[in-house]
């Protein structure tokens, strides 16, 4: 907390105003003293005063200035308290406003202050915050760094012991589970290449099959066409024999015998062209029964090579799948056993800090942590001042402040409208 040195209201230490006058606080005690001074006088390391100094500085006047509410007596002198400025400043009970115009005027103008005051909390907190949060990765860090420290350097110690042994049963399990691994995922490799042999073969086969009856249906169908369209001609043939014969041998009046020479002729010609057409039909008779028969074998030999395939590609996948279930099972072993590793390590990162071994190449990370340490418990401190400086605000100069700005902005609303009007 700061005290105001015009009205010796008490604000927290991130306010730049005072939240109850709305004067400027001076942002840094004992301004003119040195880097390696100090307020008694003796001398200070740089690194002292700059871990030392701000804290020590922004409290002071709070161990020293009169807590807000605090009224003295008739006959109590007022108390003396050091200002921002390094001044003597007489502390007492807030001056009365000399009016309500000038307490109408100040609880307006608290509303810019307050405002302000908020702004400036909110990014103090924010920046606090990230720091905090940084601090405390730079910690988690620093342990990690000193357990593998310890692990490296092998330094020995009664309160680490158990901890260093529970470490390398977990390094040993999680070099078992890798080299589990790299053997499972050999073994996945050639039995892949095993069973896409097999699969390549069965689909060869199927290929040859099926190449095979696609060319007898072919053959068949090309055969088969051919039978309809010389029995169509047979037919054709058939009919116009009988047709000519009727014509020769049929009827009341006999042809004459040059009509019946010529019909006798045609009659030979088309009994020829009969007897061929019966003799390419038995052929092709013949030739569709022996293809039906190769057909239906070669049917039956790609489906059992169908078969054949369809059982590799199912082997191969079965396989694949429980290659890939056993290497993922050990590779989840494997992150079991590193994260357990990494948690031992954060472990017997706290237990060292806690043990602190005498070990020379430790020492650096000792300061190390216990800057960052320091760094924490200060932005920590600094945010519960924080938290506990919002209830420093005069809420009732506030909310008449509010009040006032209000009743004013409707009143100028209702006269312009009533002009407008």
């Amino acid at each position: 907390m700061r005290a105001c040195r015009h009205c010796s209201h008490q604000n927290a230490d991130h306010l730049s105003y005072c939240s109850q006058c709305g004067h400027r606080l001076v942002s840094s005690f004992y301004p003119t003293l040195g880097a390696g001074a100090s307020p008694t006088g003796r001398g200070l390391s740089a690194s002292t005063t700059g871990r030392n100094l701000g804290l020590t500085a922004a409290l002071s006047p709070t161990m020293v200035s009169t807590p807000r509410g605090t009224i003295t007596g008739p006959g109590e002198a007022p108390t003396m308290a050091i200002t921002g400025a390094g001044m003597l400043a007489t502390q007492g009970p807030p001056a009365a406003p000399t009016s309500r115009l000038g307490w109408a005027g100040d609880s307006i103008g608290y509303i810019y202050i307050y405002l302000r005051s908020k702004v400036h909390a909110g990014e103090r907190r924010r920046r606090l915050t990230e720091e905090r949060a940084g601090a405390e990765a730079m910690l988690s860090g620093a342990l990690n760094e000193l357990a593998l420290s310890v692990l490296k350097e092998g330094v020995i110690h009664p309160d680490l012991t158990g901890l260093l042994e529970a470490i390398g049963r977990a390094q040993a399990r999680r070099d078992a589970a890798a080299a589990d691994m790299a053997a499972a995922d050999t073994l996945q490799q050639a039995e892949a290449t095993r069973l896409g042999a097999e699969e390549a073969t069965a689909e060869k086969g199927f290929s040859v099959a099926d190449r095979a009856l696609r060319e007898a249906d072919e053959i068949l169908k090309g055969t088969n066409a051919d039978r309809k369209t010389a029995g169509a001609r047979l037919g054709r043939v058939e009919d116009e024999r009988e047709r000519l014969e009727r014509a020769l041998n049929g009827g009341d009046a006999p042809p004459e015998p040059a009509r019946a020479a010529e019909l006798t002729h045609q009659i030979e010609g088309l009994v020829s062209e009969q007897r061929a057409l019966e003799e390419q039909v038995a052929r092709l008779d013949r030739q569709l029964a022996d293809l039906r028969a190769k057909a239906a074998a070669l049917r039956g030999t790609s489906a059992e090579a169908k078969a054949k395939l369809d059982h590799a590609v199912a082997a191969r996948r079965e396989a694949a799948s429980s290659m890939a279930a056993s290497i993922a099972g050990r590779q989840r072993d494997r992150g079991d056993a590193e994260r357990e590793v990494a948690d031992l390590t954060a472990q017997l990162g706290r237990a060292t800090a806690q043990a602190r071994p005498p070990h020379q190449a430790l020492l650096s990370t000792y300061q190390n942590i216990d800057r960052l340490a320091a760094t924490i418990v200060d932005r920590s401190a600094q945010l519960a001042v924080l938290e506990q400086a919002r209830g420093h605000y005069d809420h009732r100069k506030l909310l008449t402040g509010v009040g006032l700005l209000t009743s004013m902005l409707i009143g100028a609303a209702a006269a312009l409208w009533a002009v407008l009007k």
